[in-house]
C-alpha cells in the first residue's frame, strides 16, 4: 500500500507538471511524458519494494519458518541483499512503462469507443477490463526480470548480487523457456489486481473531480 501510494503520487505529479510545464507540445509527446512519469513514479517507489519482497519470498521459500522470525532478522543486509535493488527496478520501471502507456491509450481511444458502441454496459465495467489487459500485458512482458529478481533476492551470495551472472545461470539452467516460469500465476494475481486497481482508480478520481489530460486539453484550447 505505501508503495502504490508513492508510485501513483509521483506518477501523477509527474505526468500534471509536464501538462503544464509543455502545453502546446503535450499531446504530440504525450507517449513520452507518460513513459518518463512512470518511470520516474517507480524508480523511486521500487526501493520501498524491496524488504517487503525479500521478506514475503523468504517466507513462500521457507526460508523462515514464521513471520516473527522473520522480524528477528531484520538488517540492512538481510532487507537488502546485494543486487536486489537494481533488479528490482529493473523490473519494476519497464512494467510501470508498458503497463501505463497501454493503459492510457486504451483509455482514451478503445475505452471511449466501446463506450459509443455499447451505451448500455457499465462504465465501470470498461475499466476493469481495461485496467486487466494493461496489467496482463505488462506483467508478461516483465516476467524474464522477474525471474532474476526473485532469484537475486531468495539467493544472491549464489550470483554474487550479479544481474548479468544471474540472467546467464538462469539460461544455461533452462533455456530462454525458464524466463517465463511463474508467468501464469503472475497473470493470475495481475490481472484481477489491475483490473480492481483501476476500477478504484478511476472512481476516486471521478469522486474527487480529478482533471483528466483530455478536460487539461479543452481547458488550454478554450483559454
Amino acid at each position: 500500500m505505501p508503495s502504490v501510494g508513492l508510485y501513483f503520487g509521483i506518477y501523477s505529479f509527474c505526468k500534471k507538471t509536464f501538462q503544464h510545464s509543455d502545453p502546446d507540445n503535450y499531446e504530440q509527446r504525450r507517449a513520452l511524458y507518460i513513459g518518463l512519469s512512470a518511470a520516474i513514479g517507480n524508480t523511486i517507489a521500487s526501493a520501498s519494494r524491496v524488504p517487503y519482497e525479500v521478506v514475503k519470498q523468504k517466507l513462500q521459500t521457507k526460508a523462515y519458518a514464521s513471520f516473527g522470525e522473520a522480524m528477528r532478522d531484520l538488517s540492512y543486509r538481510t532487507l537488502f541483499p546485494k543486487g536486489s535493488i537494481a533488479s528490482q527496478t529493473l523490473r519494476d520501471v519497464p512494467y510501470a512503462i508498458v503497463t501505463l502507456l497501454t493503459y492510457e491509450h486504451l483509455k482514451s481511444v478503445w475505452k471511449t469507443r466501446a463506450q459509443n458502441r455499447f451505451p448500455k454496459v457499465p462504465v465501470r465495467s470498461w475499466d476493469l477490463l481495461v485496467g486487466g489487459l494493461s496489467g496482463g500485458l505488462g506483467s508478461y512482458v516483465t516476467n524474464p526480470m522477474d525471474v532474476v529478481k526473485t532469484r537475486l533476492q531468495t539467493d544472491s551470495q549464489l550470483y554474487n548480487g550479479s544481474i548479468r551472472t544471474c540472467a546467464m545461470m538462469t539460461l544455461e539452467e533452462g533455456g530462454p523457456a525458464a524466463f517465463l516460469r511463474g508467468s501464469i500465476p503472475r497473470l493470475l494475481h495481475k490481472v484481477p489486481a489491475n483490473s480492481f486497481f483501476f476500477l478504484f482508480y478511476e472512481f476516486f478520481r471521478s469522486i474527487l473531480r480529478v482533471q483528466d489530460d483530455a478536460n487539461f486539453s479543452m481547458a488550454k484550447d478554450e483559454k
